[in-house]
């Protein structure tokens, strides 16, 4: 599983109602550095309004932007 892969796992979940379970879904069998434990909480930043990632350092970051609970946009640094 790659993280391209991910991404195309949470694209799939455009315009639905964001839920965490089914964040923690798409990421199936990805892994980062040996680590599956997948992190999903509200943003402090601006630009996106939720993250989700691998709990390790350097892992690829999944950005959410809502509008009113829906998943609006995800993307990955």
């Amino acid at each position: 599983m790659t993280k391209e892969k991910v991404l195309e796992n949470l694209n799939k979940l455009v315009g639905k109602k964001f839920d965490e379970d089914e964040i923690i879904c798409s990421f199936e069998d990805y892994e980062e550095d040996g680590e599956t434990d997948i992190v999903v909480s509200d943003s402090n930043n601006s630009g996106y309004d939720k993250i989700a990632y691998i709990n390790v350092a350097g892992a690829a970051e999944f950005y959410f932007s809502l509008s009113e609970g829906m998943i609006k946009e995800v993307w990955m640094n």
